[in-house]
């Protein structure tokens, strides 16, 4: 997503801080709120320690950091917004990053929170917007991070017209690359399609060589990126899932010819990917459409 970053109005600028010790650190009661979530205009004053607490946010709202327990020791750094290239306008998160100080310069040495399992730990656009929207909504379009396109999309309203957890993945079309926490048993999803939103539950089999990478300890899990593709199992079509991107705890990247997913059939799919394999069969498809043949 390309952000064009807009300067803060001249009141904003001219608003009385309150003195550091004050602004950052708060033993009892609610912290005071971040001035953004732009990591490229964080200060000093955006700095939190939210080590022992049971909720925490920047702006309003109360995020556990388990649903039984407190956020761990050590728990300081900046609050801030995170998006990917790969992933739609409306898949951004709130992320903490870790940092030992309130130097904003340490933000890119830093590295995100990460829940018990091995996965960052992240509030969703959805369960943002779900909270008191137009506190962030402020915020984010101040800092230039979404648009109002974005805001006001039919997107964020489909949770509610559909009573979603604000948790749920919601795709806007097979082709959309999304979150995928792995290793795990299934996954389910939420597409949209001409006869509404429809609920998918992929049941994922074996997927070993994730444990095999060894980018987190045995038992944790990875973050990943991957998206539903049409493989050629001996002449017949069939969905899959690509990963096309893991994170390692530490942010990096690795991009690999992973294993595909294979998912069997799906009445749900069904539609999809015989038009897809239709296309294959003509030779029309295009790689945009991010299926492609699998013989392996």
């Amino acid at each position: 997503m390309t952000c064009r970053f807009l300067h803060r109005s001249l009141l904003h600028r001219c608003t009385p801080r309150p003195p550091l010790f004050i602004q950052y650190r708060s033993f009892s009661g609610r912290l005071p709120r971040v001035q953004t979530l732009n990591p490229k205009n964080l200060t000093e004053y955006d700095f939190r320690d939210i080590s022992g607490r049971e909720t925490a946010s920047p702006l309003i709202g109360r995020f556990k950091y388990l649903k039984y327990g407190v956020y761990p020791k050590q728990t300081t750094g900046f609050y801030y917004y995170w998006t990917h290239p790969d992933l739609p306008a409306t898949a951004g998160q709130l992320r903490f990053r870790l940092t030992p100080s309130s130097d904003p310069s340490l933000f890119k040495s830093g590295s995100d929170l990460l829940r018990p399992n091995g996965l960052p730990w992240s509030v969703s656009m959805a369960r943002l917007f779900g909270v008191q929207k137009f506190y962030y909504t402020d915020i984010l379009l101040e800092d230039g991070l979404v648009t109002k396109d974005v805001i006001y999309s039919d997107y964020f309203r489909l949770y509610q017209r559909h009573r979603l957890n604000l948790h749920s993945v919601l795709l806007q079309s097979f082709e959309e690359v999304f979150p995928l926490d792995l290793p795990q048993p299934s996954q389910i999803l939420h597409v949209v399609t001409p006869r509404g939103v429809e609920r998918i539950r992929l049941r994922l089999g074996d997927h070993s060589w994730v444990e095999d990478l060894k980018l987190v300890e045995p038992g944790k899990q990875v973050y990943a990126h991957a998206r539903l593709q049409v493989y050629d199992h001996e002449g017949q079509f069939a969905p899959a899932l690509r990963v096309v991107r893991m994170f390692s705890p530490s942010g990096e990247e690795l991009v690999s010819d992973f294993p595909l997913i294979k998912l069997g059939q799906f009445k749900a799919f069904q539609s999809w990917y015989l038009q897809v394999a239709k296309e294959i069969v003509e030779g029309g498809y295009h790689p945009h459409t991010c299926a492609v043949t699998n013989k392996s």
